[in-house]
């Protein structure tokens, strides 16, 4: 879904369609690649606070069974350097070198079929866009599975063993086929 915000955006595509693609139709989201998408911290608050009212409201913080809130703040300074040192640098460095933001925005640009139809200024889903089960759609959104990776290198050896497949169609069996159609 944090595609769909980024394609709201860049297309003035009225928020409600967000409400719409929640709905009982089914419309195609492409996945947004995975750098740059980061946890950036747990939140531990409800459980700190249920385990206030029901574990800890009867002990002393010296009991075995006590149970401390669970939170960052002591380790704070050292996770911000982990995280600059070994997310950060490296994201920004794999996005300068192989632009796999950008070529993801490219790709859904050059598309030219009706799965993406939802992102107008009207804010609805048409007809043409709605997937239905076991029906071909004409020229379906092929992602690529270079915009899946989970883990980037930073020499450019591997990065030339995720390959470009801008040119490359996937050998599929019939039934692969039709199950990748919906």
């Amino acid at each position: 879904m944090i595609s769909v915000l980024v394609l709201l955006c860049r297309t003035e595509t009225p928020e409600q369609i967000i409400d719409e693609l929640y709905g009982p139709r089914t419309a195609f989201i492409p996945k947004m690649p995975s750098l740059g998408l980061l946890l950036e911290e747990p939140i531990y608050e409800s459980y700190n606070n249920r385990v206030a009212t029901t574990i800890n409201a009867k002990l002393e913080p010296s009991h075995p069974d006590y149970r401390p809130p669970i939170t960052f703040e002591p380790s704070r300074e050292a996770i911000n350097v982990f995280k600059q040192k070994y997310i950060y640098d490296n994201m920004r460095l794999v996005e300068d070198r192989d632009g796999l933001f950008d070529s993801w925005m490219r790709h859904l640009d050059a598309y030219s079929g009706t799965d993406l139809l939802y992102l107008n200024l009207k804010g609805i889903i048409p007809p043409q866009a709605i997937i239905k089960k076991n029906e071909r759609r004409e020229n379906p959104f092929r992602e690529k599975k270079r915009f899946d990776a989970t883990s980037f290198s930073v020499d450019d050896d591997a990065a030339k063993a995720v390959g470009d497949e801008d040119e490359e169609e996937l050998s599929l069996s019939k039934k692969d086929f039709a199950d990748t159609e919906g």
